[in-house]
């Protein structure tokens, strides 16, 4: 009895793949039925339809969640200003819940802590602000007058320097440059107006 060697690409059986001569070893490729194919990009097919798809309503959800947001953090400040603490702490956690970017409503939660006294978790909240916007002018000078009130004067001046270069003519730089005279030693610690 006579032991035929088969190979991969039919070689013993006198057939083979792509046009190889019949008497010879070729090459074998890989070949998948149509329907796995199908089945393999139904994925990227899925996600693409959800993607031309979804815009539309996410843009209306978060219109309606800004303006939620909005009016949340306003309540928020005026409970501030009238001295309900917990009361502001709580609406402006909501705005924050709403519309996660909301900087206003960040700062302002900020504000409410430093307010009760926890410095700590105010200089979270205005670093969270100044993460989502990085010159938020509000948030750059709280977090600044903590420094200085810490005795980190660079990092205060670094702040006033930003606040120079984005909004020379706000309230905000003209109250942490005078906070920052108010408690300088050398003239060379507060920089000068023109960065």
């Amino acid at each position: 009895m006579t032991h035929r060697l088969i190979g991969l690409d039919g070689y013993g059986l006198e057939w083979s793949i792509e046009g190889h001569p019949l008497h010879g070893p070729g090459r074998m490729t890989a070949v998948f039925p149509q329907g796995f194919f199908r089945l393999a990009c139904l994925p990227a097919w899925l996600l693409a339809v959800a993607l031309l798809c979804v815009p539309l309503d996410a843009y209306a959800v978060d219109a309606r969640s800004e303006r939620a947001s909005l009016n949340l953090a306003s309540r928020g400040v005026e409970a501030a200003a009238t001295g309900r603490l917990l009361d502001a702490q709580r609406l402006l956690e909501e705005a924050m819940v709403v519309n996660p970017a909301n900087t206003r409503a960040i700062t302002e939660l900020g504000n409410v802590h430093e307010a009760r006294g926890n410095a700590k978790l105010a200089r979270k909240y205005y670093r969270l602000a100044l993460e989502i916007d990085p010159v938020a002018p509000d948030a750059l000078s709280k977090l600044a007058l903590l420094d200085i009130s810490e005795g980190n004067r660079a990092a205060a001046v670094g702040a006033l320097r930003k606040l120079q270069v984005i909004c020379p003519a706000c309230t905000q730089t003209q109250k942490l440059s005078s906070a920052l005279s108010a408690g300088t030693t050398s003239p060379s610690d507060v920089p000068s107006s023109n960065p």
